[in-house]
């Protein structure tokens, strides 16, 4: 049973590793490609994504409501295909009728996720790699 203490070490320390630094790094990458990815009118979205480690996960967010109409497109352009399959109209805040058949989806949010998916990994490997390493 020859390295089984340095063996049992080593995965004691995976199994109690501390996520937060990795986790961080990976969300401040995918964050800052949002920001620069997120279509700009009057650069509310854009100022509003941001991102928050809780433990073990990681989150890259908005709070601002239409952001997934922004995303995903609505009306015949949903990319998810639940769009409204007929024109319809709507006032706008000066009371002007306007006719539409929806958004063509912006997407931001997931082209930075895909963007950054190695270098994500590579976080990771490179964390973990530190922590071994330093038993």
């Amino acid at each position: 049973m020859e390295g089984y203490i340095s063996l049992d070490k080593k995965l004691s320390a995976l199994a109690n590793m501390d996520l937060t630094e990795p986790l961080n790094q990976s969300c401040l990458l995918v964050e800052n490609d949002a920001k620069r990815l997120c279509p700009v009118a009057s650069g509310q979205l854009r100022n509003s994504i941001q991102s928050k480690v809780n433990k073990d996960t990681g989150t890259v967010y908005t709070n601002v409501e239409y952001a997934p109409y922004i995303e995903y497109g609505t009306g015949l352009f949903s990319s998810k295909g639940n769009g409204r399959k007929t024109p319809w109209v709507y006032k706008d805040a000066e009371g002007k009728f306007h006719r539409t058949t929806g958004h063509k989806p912006q997407p931001y949010m997931h082209p930075a996720l895909t963007q950054n998916r190695q270098k994500i990994k590579t976080v990771f490997k490179n964390y973990i790699s530190k922590v071994v390493r330093g038993i």
